[in-house]
């Protein structure tokens, strides 16, 4: 038979006092929400984005990140309660614009990207296409374009803190991830603005000089792919032998290339037609 424990009454002066032996007393908990990597020339140095910092989204959701780049300013400044209450304003003024997604490329989504907006204001848990499908819809809508990171800020502190805490450069750390684009960028204008995002919308990054992206793409986006990040660029419809066609005439081509499957050539296509625009931005 098993005795049983025998508990002691402790005072509140005694508990006191052993407090003051417990080794880990001077340890504390850093709030998420503050929660960044330090880089005095930006955060997002280590990424290749150079003088772009990553603003940390409170409530974190896709609806803060359009908050955000309205005017990432005005956001910054806003109390928690004012920006709970912006939320709720966008989130509506958000769906009203869903009825301009009727007789576009997006109209059979219109339902669920109307759906998913109000979602994202209740913070309802996202199957992990939902993010990509509102940002393509919100993007649509609004004439944004976003390029979207679902390596972020958070995870990387999360994983390192112990690390960061003791002054290791984050930019040593060995950081990869996936980029994801919320519409094809070989369709892509230059008249419209390019955030680059976290994908579930926990930060966003800001320019600390207002310096815009476009110029940047080209070499920032062959700079993760030799870091070994994924990106996902879009396939190009079409037969084998079209494809074959096409990527012939561009440089770089060699018969053997004519062996990939069709899968594999129209990612290359895609992603050569991407770089073409990004390149005349350059």
């Amino acid at each position: 038979m098993t005795t049983p424990k025998k508990y002691q009454n402790v005072s509140y002066n005694e508990l006191i006092t052993y407090s003051q032996h417990n080794p880990n007393r001077s340890c504390l908990l850093s709030s998420i929400d503050t929660l960044k990597i330090s880089d005095e020339h930006g955060v997002l140095d280590f990424m290749g984005l150079i003088g772009y910092a990553a603003t940390n989204l409170t409530p974190a959701s896709i609806l803060s990140v359009m908050a955000c780049i309205a005017d990432p300013g005005y956001y910054s400044l806003l109390p928690q309660n004012v920006r709970t209450q912006h939320i709720i304003d966008l989130s509506t003024k958000l769906q009203e614009q869903t009825d301009n997604l009727k007789n576009t490329s997006l109209s059979r989504k219109r339902k669920k990207i109307y759906d998913l907006i109000g979602a994202a204001y209740n913070g309802s848990a996202f199957q992990d296409k939902d993010y990509l499908d509102l940002y393509h819809g919100l993007a649509h809508m609004n004439q944004l374009q976003f390029i979207l990171l679902k390596e972020t800020v958070q995870d990387i502190i999360e994983g390192k803190t112990d690390t960061l805490q003791k002054g290791t450069d984050v930019k040593g750390t060995d950081v990869k991830g996936e980029i994801i684009f919320s519409s094809d960028p070989s369709n892509w204008s230059r008249e419209y603005p390019v955030w680059v995002a976290d994908y579930r919308g926990r930060w966003v990054a800001i320019s600390e000089e207002g310096t815009p992206l476009h110029p940047l793409l080209k070499e920032w986006l062959a700079t993760m792919e030799q870091k070994a990040w994924i990106i996902q660029w879009h396939e190009v419809d079409g037969t084998k032998t079209e494809l074959v066609e096409k990527l012939s005439a561009m440089p770089g081509w060699q018969e053997t290339d004519k062996k990939h499957l069709k899968d594999v050539l129209a990612l290359r296509l895609g992603r050569a037609n991407a770089m073409k625009v990004f390149t005349s931005w350059s």
